[in-house]
């Protein structure tokens, strides 16, 4: 049975010199190994997430599993992410203001916010209001006289 970490012994990286992980001219070489030849490249991307876990993105250094520090602090940043959950387009009954009817800049917004698809009117209504905005620099209605 092997242990956790008796993968390692199988790695590619360990019969090669380690500036090639660590250099930029061999950068490119250091990945086609990583992610063409290495066996164990998949223990070695779940190894070093977890190593990387509390490391700062700009400490991330060298090619491992295949990635840059950079990829790599990204990939984490993906993993932590909870997926978001839909939040209610609509506010339960009570006091406060009403929400935006479709086809209003405010509705618009609203769809931005939520991640919500935004409709034609919706959108409509924004280049509306961005060419008033544009022509009077005030996003103000004006008032009627």
């Amino acid at each position: 049975m092997e242990t956790d970490r008796e993968w390692e012994l199988k790695a590619l990286c360990r019969t090669h010199d380690p500036e090639t992980w660590f250099s930029r001219r061999t950068c490119a070489e250091a990945k086609r190994l990583c992610k063409e030849e290495c066996p164990v490249l998949e223990e070695c991307l779940e190894a070093i997430l977890a190593r990387e876990a509390l490391t700062p993105d700009t400490m991330r250094s060298g090619i491992v599993a295949g990635l840059t520090g950079a990829q790599r602090a990204k990939l984490a940043s993906a993993q932590r992410a909870e997926p978001k959950t839909a939040k209610p387009t609509k506010k339960a009954p009570g006091p406060g203001r009403p929400i935006a009817p479709c086809g209003t800049r405010s509705a618009y917004q609203r769809h931005l916010r939520n991640r919500e698809p935004v409709d034609e009117k919706c959108r409509e209504a924004n280049a509306v209001s961005a060419v008033a905005y544009r022509a009077t620099g005030s996003s103000q209605v004006a008032a009627a006289r």
